[in-house]
């Protein structure tokens, strides 16, 4: 395991990685603007370096061989999954000989070559978007795989993200209702991680992959992307398989094996998440910020407002998300509407209410949407 981790991100994302290391026993480390107030990450984190830059920006890469050995880390983790700054951060991580958890450069540059994952898809006997037209309507569902540099790989769990809008998944669920209420649903589950776990081999990535499936209403499913990293949504995979993502991302980079008692994991109960969005003026302080009290392990919110600064750049528009577990499907999505309606953030307009107005709907109650619902059930 590494003795110190720099994190490459502010916010949630470097709370999060945070909070991890420190259960491990990993000193970490943030990145901090000069003159910053003392925002949630920097609190989570067991030191900061005050580095000259505009927080609005991100870290420039071309002071990172210097950040790095001021930390003496001998390691870098880069945050969620999908930053647009990763590549870069990564590069030049790799160049300070530090190891770098949340992608490689290899995998990275052959995921944004559609041509790379038709052909790793082929070897792997996985259908992908190219080898049909795009049907309508169809569901979006990602799976979660593990693989290590011992050349195993396994899958985690699935989760339905059909709901997206403007690129933000505004809500997820494991399981997904599509194999929840199917008759084969079961079968059909251990197809996608069987497709999933071939091809996430065939790309030879050490770490944590997402592959999104697309399923038509008959029934065929083929991938539509690829992504590596710490998911935004990692709190509801956790909240039902009981695996700390983060810590396995860590161990996993580190050169250890996945734990054996993963390849047994059976996910319990259901899960969901809800992106909680500022619509507007969000680079405005945040005077309100208040979350009602709620049962530990069934409900958790997760986010970088702090009252009297303004969101963290990495976050925007991102001001929390809402995770809800319990043993049924209506149980967690009651938990969800309550965490909702009681909800405080201020000076921000949300999108509070359409969320609301999705859990209410009963074509999503019933489990009856696909990747075109989000903007029918949030208009009503």
């Amino acid at each position: 395991m590494f003795e110190r981790v720099l994190i490459l991100r502010r916010g949630e994302a470097a709370t999060r990685v945070a909070r991890t290391c420190r259960r491990l026993g990993v000193e970490s480390i943030v990145v901090a603007p000069k003159d910053e107030q003392a925002s949630r990450h920097i609190e989570a984190a067991d030191r900061s370096i005050e580095v000259d830059f505009d927080e609005a920006r991100g870290i420039p890469t071309e002071q990172l061989p210097a950040i790095l050995e001021q930390a003496g880390a001998d390691a870098a983790h880069l945050g969620y999954q999908g930053q647009p700054e990763m590549f870069e951060l990564a590069s030049a991580a790799e160049k300070a000989d530090v190891a770098v958890v949340g992608t490689d450069l290899d995998v990275l540059g052959a995921l944004a070559d559609q041509a790379t994952i038709q052909a790793a898809a082929e070897r792997a006997q996985v259908r992908t978007l190219h080898d049909r037209e795009d049907s309508s309507r169809p569901r979006e569902v990602g799976v979660m795989v593990a693989a290590d540099s011992h050349g195993a790989t396994i899958a985690i769990v699935e989760y339905d993200r059909s709901l997206a809008a403007s690129e933000q998944t505004l809500i997820h669920e494991t399981p997904s209702p599509d194999l929840l209420f199917r008759m084969d649903g079961e079968a059909f589950r251990m197809s996608l991680f069987e497709s999933a776990r071939r091809l996430a081999a065939e790309l030879r990535y050490a770490g944590l992959l997402e592959v999104r499936f697309q399923i038509d209403p008959s029934g065929l499913s083929w991938v539509s992307d690829v992504t590596i990293g710490l998911p935004r949504h990692h709190t509801l995979i956790e909240m039902v398989t009981g695996v700390d993502l983060v810590a396995l991302q860590l161990r996993i980079a580190s050169g250890e094996p996945i734990p054996e008692e993963l390849e047994t994991l059976t996910p319990r109960g259901h899960a969901l998440d809800a992106s909680i969005l500022a619509l507007d003026q969000e680079d405005a302080v945040v005077s309100l910020y208040a979350v009602s009290p709620a049962p530990q392990g069934r409900v958790r919110a997760t986010s970088s407002a702090t009252v009297g600064l303004p969101l963290p750049a990495d976050d925007r528009p991102l001001i929390a998300k809402l995770s809800t577990h319990e043993p049924v499907r209506h149980g967690a999505l009651l938990s969800m509407d309550r965490m909702l309606a009681e909800l405080r953030v201020e000076p921000f307009a949300t999108n509070v209410d359409a969320l609301r107005r999705v859990l209410g709907d009963y074509a999503f109650r019933a489990g009856q949407y696909d990747t075109e619902s989000a903007l029918r059930f949030a208009a009503g």
